[in-house]
């Protein structure tokens, strides 16, 4: 086989076998021995004949592997369509009873003093229901990805508003953390959809808090990048950091990176998918390193000016 790797034309004559390659469009799909006594036997137009064999045994075996392709990839098509559907319903299903658990245990906050043990049970059951309800709408935006739904709404939009917005709702979430923001000084206009970004800086503040025990650092930082024509954002954090193993693969969907905290709970491995997919629908990039200066993740993406 090694013989033959490069030959395009002709055999290859061996000391037992004269041997032919069948090409096929993406390379050698097989080989025809022939013992090298009756090979050497074979007038011109048997050789030719031979060869023609050849072209047509190459030519069914492409359609053979054509067909089998298609077939896979329709298969791929309707078990990927009938997911979506499932994922799509179940996730509005959900939202429903979610909204009603998260009104109630606001109202019920607002009823109790802080004093009382009752409240902190009714801000567990709030914070339990708003970390599923996130999870349905990264459920959600992932199935309008994946149909190619999702519109972009580019709007100007100030960029210090969009970030005090994320920090708002993660704070509530989150109440034992300080996350702290650092904005230009002077009013920065990016062209983005923000209610989507919002969600790709509560992804990755929410992806912070699963790595870092409280009361950690989080902090966000906006620069506006004349040269290159774009904004850059950071979300950083002192936690773990991201491992070795992990970083080739954390944007993969479905692909869950371990965290050292004990309380921590699980996610399923969408948020990051949906905030790589959120950002390059923008024009943008987004990356993932460890900290330099300290110990921790840091997550940078870009938006066009």
């Amino acid at each position: 086989m090694r013989r033959i790797k490069g030959l395009r034309t002709g055999s290859d004559i061996g000391p037992e076998f004269q041997e032919w390659p069948i090409h096929g469009r993406e390379g050698t799909l097989g080989i025809i021995g022939i013992p090298s006594e009756h090979a050497q036997l074979l007038n011109k137009a048997q050789t030719r004949l031979l060869r023609s064999m050849i072209e047509s045994v190459a030519l069914a075996m492409d359609r053979f592997r054509s067909s089998e392709e298609r077939t896979r990839s329709r298969e791929e098509t309707e078990q990927e369509r009938y997911r979506s559907n499932l994922l799509r319903s179940i996730s509005h299903d959900l939202r429903t009873p979610l909204s009603g658990i998260l009104g109630a245990t606001e109202m019920l906050s607002s009823m109790t003093e802080k004093e009382d043990r009752r409240y902190k049970i009714v801000e567990g059951i709030g914070n339990d229901a708003r970390w599923l309800y996130s999870l349905v709408e990264n459920v959600l935006s992932l199935t309008r990805l994946q149909d190619g739904k999702l519109l972009i709404n580019k709007q100007p939009e100030a960029v210090e508003e969009v970030l005090s917005g994320a920090v708002r709702y993660m704070s509530r979430r989150y109440s034992e953390y300080e996350i702290e923001v650092q904005a230009p000084d002077e009013l920065l206009m990016v062209p983005m959809d923000a209610k989507l970004i919002n969600q790709v800086l509560i992804n990755l503040i929410d992806n912070a808090v699963k790595h870092t025990a409280p009361p950690g650092e989080i902090s966000i930082a906006v620069n506006g990048d004349k040269e290159h024509s774009r904004a850059v954002f950071f979300v950083r954090d002192t936690g773990c950091g991201i491992s070795v193993s992990d970083l080739p693969h954390i944007f993969r969907m479905f692909y869950t990176a371990h965290s050292n905290r004990s309380d921590s709970r699980p996610g399923i491995g969408l948020g990051l998918t949906i905030c790589e997919s959120i950002i390059k629908a923008h024009g943008g990039t987004i990356t993932a390193r460890n900290r330099t200066d300290a110990n921790g993740a840091e997550f940078i993406f870009t938006l066009p000016l």
